[in-house]
Formats: C-alpha cells, sequence, structure tokens
C-alpha cells in the first residue's frame, strides 16, 4: 500500500534506558544512523519515565505530526502505539460477570487519535519481538535502509486488552491496553515479573532473564481458567467455552511470543482474527517439553491434546482472583486474570 499523501513531519521518541542503557549511552551514533536515513532534520526526544510514549505520541499526534517513530525495546513500542489510540469502555462492561453477558465486545470501543498516522518500527531494545513479528530486518541500520526506500506503509489489526488491575491501591478495578503482538498469561508473563523485579540489581538481561526462570519454574502450579471465545457471524455473536487447568497462554496478533518462538503458527497481523495459544496442565519443568512442542510448529501444537489453539475476534480469559495469575502485554506486565482481548481490524499504519 502506499503512504498516504501528505507532507510527513516525523519524531523521534526516545527510550534512552532501552538496551540495558546502551540507546542513552551510544545516543550520537545512533542519532548519527537516523539522520542518514530520515533526514538531518530529524527530531527527537527522550522519555523519563513509564507512560511517557504514551502522552508523547498523543501530543505530538495533535500537534499534526504523523510519523512517530519510537526508539526502544518492545514496551516502549507498545506505550507510543497507546498513544495512537483511546480505549472507551461502557458502564455495562463488567470483568466480574462477563461471561454472563454474550454481547460484551459491544462494550468495548476503540477511538483513533489519527487515521492517517504512521508508525514507524524499528529494533530499539534487546529482544525485538515485534520487529519479527512484522519481518522486518533485525539490525537497526539495515531496518532504517528498509523503511525509508519506499513510500509503503500497511495496516494492521490491534488487539484492545481490559486487564484486572493487580494493585488494590488504583482507582480502578481494570487497565485497558493496545496490543500490538501478543499477550502472554500465565508461567511465561510471571517469569516476565519476576525478571523485571531484578533488573535493577542485575544489568544483564539474560542474567534477570535466567534468575526469572529458575525463580518461577521449579514452584509454578497450573491454575483452572475458562475461556470463552466470541465469534462474529452475520451480524451475531456466538460464542465457544473451554475450562482447563492453565500453565500458560498466548493471545497474539503478531506470531513470535517472548522467548523468540513462533508460537502462533496461523497468526496474520491483518486477519480481523485474533489467536489464542493454551498449554495445559504443565507446571513446573514439564512447559519445557510443551516449548518445545511450541517450537517445532504447526503440527505440534494442533495435533496435541495438551495444547489448544484457537482464532476468534473476541476471548475473556477467566480464573478466580486469588489464583493472581500474571498477564504482560508485549512484553510489560500489566495486572492479572480475569481479562478480556478483542481485535480491531487494520487500525493502525505500520511503514514498511
Amino acid at each position: 500500500m502506499k503512504n498516504i499523501v501528505m507532507t510527513k513531519k516525523s519524531i523521534v521518541i526516545v527510550n534512552p534506558n532501552s538496551s540495558g542503557g546502551q540507546t542513552g549511552k551510544n545516543w550520537d551514533s545512533l542519532h548519527a544512523v537516523l539522520k542518514k536515513y530520515f533526514g538531518e532534520d530529524i527530531e527527537y526526544i527522550f522519555t523519563k519515565k513509564a507512560d511517557d510514549g504514551t502522552i508523547l505520541t498523543r501530543e505530538y499526534l495533535e500537534k499534526g505530526y504523523n510519523n512517530i517513530i519510537p526508539i526502544g525495546g518492545d514496551g516502549m513500542i507498545n506505550e507510543v502505539a497507546n498513544g495512537f489510540f483511546k480505549i472507551r469502555i461502557d458502564k455495562g462492561f463488567n470483568l466480574e460477570n462477563i461471561k454472563d453477558n454474550k454481547n460484551s465486545s459491544k462494550f468495548v470501543h476503540l477511538d483513533v487519535t489519527n487515521s492517517e498516522a504512521i508508525l514507524t518500527v524499528l529494533p530499539g531494545g534487546t529482544r525485538n519481538i515485534l520487529v519479527k513479528s512484522l519481518g522486518l530486518p533485525s539490525e537497526i541500520e539495515e531496518c532504517c535502509k528498509t523503511v525509508t526506500s519506499t513510500d509503503n506503509f500497511k495496516k494492521i489489526d490491534v488487539i484492545t486488552a481490559v486487564i484486572h488491575n493487580r494493585n488494590d491501591d488504583k482507582d480502578k478495578d481494570y487497565v485497558s491496553r493496545i496490543i500490538l503482538n501478543a499477550a502472554e498469561i500465565g508461567v511465561s508473563a510471571e517469569i516476565i515479573n519476576r525478571s523485571k523485579m531484578v533488573r535493577d540489581r542485575i544489568s544483564s538481561r539474560l542474567l534477570s532473564t535466567i534468575t526469572g526462570v529458575l525463580a518461577t519454574l521449579p514452584t509454578y502450579q497450573s491454575n483452572v481458567c475458562e475461556l470463552i471465545e466470541y465469534f462474529n457471524d452475520t451480524g451475531n455473536t456466538n460464542i465457544k467455552t473451554l475450562l482447563t487447568k492453565m500453565t500458560m497462554a498466548m493471545v497474539s496478533n503478531g506470531s513470535i511470543m517472548g522467548g523468540g518462538f513462533n508460537a502462533a503458527t496461523r497468526a496474520e497481523m491483518n486477519d480481523g482474527l485474533l489467536d489464542t495459544v493454551i498449554v495445559k496442565n504443565s507446571g513446573g519443568f514439564k512447559i519445557l517439553e510443551k516449548l518445545v512442542d511450541i517450537k517445532r510448529g504447526e503440527d505440534s501444537i494442533t495435533n496435541q491434546d495438551e495444547i489448544y489453539y484457537g482464532q476468534s475476534q473476541a476471548i475473556a480469559l477467566l480464573s478466580d482472583l486469588e489464583n493472581n495469575i500474571t498477564v504482560s502485554v508485549d512484553g510489560e506486565p500489566i495486572g492479572i486474570l480475569p481479562s478480556y482481548f478483542k481485535v480491531f481490524p487494520l487500525s493502525i499504519n505500520i511503514k514498511e
């Protein structure tokens, strides 16, 4: 798809702490690469705290900027993507009794800040999972060269997530987020959560991840969860349910999960569907066997009773609050189950 006909006005929003602080330390050389491909006058601004990416994106879109370029990891890109939208949730929506309301999807709405704006995704973090799902080059200069070589862009789906708040002292019982790549739930999200807890003391992402794995896997137990899938059929909403003991789940727009596995093997980012992968009852180190199965691909996922794969327009994933099942969005821990996810087709422009 060709670019929208308008004068490009770009802003680079930089998380200097990304890549273990290397982005800030090496900013001069990185800035030189950006100027080489985006022009000598490319503007940039640094974030200072959490959620700055969302706030700054909204500000610049409202000022008329139409090409937003985040430099940071998947969490930073997610913050910026959230600045492209505002999620509205009607008063009738309630996570606690969502299973009793077949029309829950009608209560969640997505307002676009600027429908013509473009998000330019670059590999500015350590893992760059979204870059992999989008099929972009993993090296930043090569990626800059690719996205500036044509005026092409593509529209992709986004997923809205409504997630129960883990913190009792918050004003709302739930938080809402846009997902570009995937939400991870259960043991994988808990590993992410525990890894981030020690990140201030262990600067190495590899070591903090290993610490998170060792602190989580030996004792992690599966929990009873209920999956409700919503399907739109000629204006009517049909549902399908699954009650199971869940160890891990992935609600995906892209195909790649945080460990680098091609887990959602049927996922397309422009098909109007979200993909759900559930690993059942594989607590402790048994989960590693299932991750190997996921890594093997389509045959292993679809032919095993222990792994469920579904596609739908929306899902609810329910479990008792006391189970404290962690939910992460694009690599950032956000809250706990119960949660609700809904896809909005072709809602954001991505530079390609």
